[in-house]
């Protein structure tokens, strides 16, 4: 087994965090459109699974590379 380059596990979870952060500052834009209930819905979905995944690289994170 090969072992874990540590500098690209760091920078792989830095550029996926930037992706959620686009992902979520999108989300609370549409919340500020004039959604049907059901899209409002969906977008707070968006926003509370992102924010999950945020947390979950955050996890990683402090277990490998801090």
């Amino acid at each position: 087994m090969d072992e874990i380059d540590f500098q690209d596990l760091r920078q792989w979870l830095h550029d996926l965090n930037n992706r959620v952060g686009v992902i979520l500052a999108l989300s609370e834009l549409l919340q500020l459109e004039q959604l049907s209930p059901k899209a409002a819905e969906r977008t707070r979905t968006i926003e509370e699974k992102t924010l999950e995944v945020r947390e979950l690289l955050q996890k990683i994170s402090e277990r490998y590379i801090r």
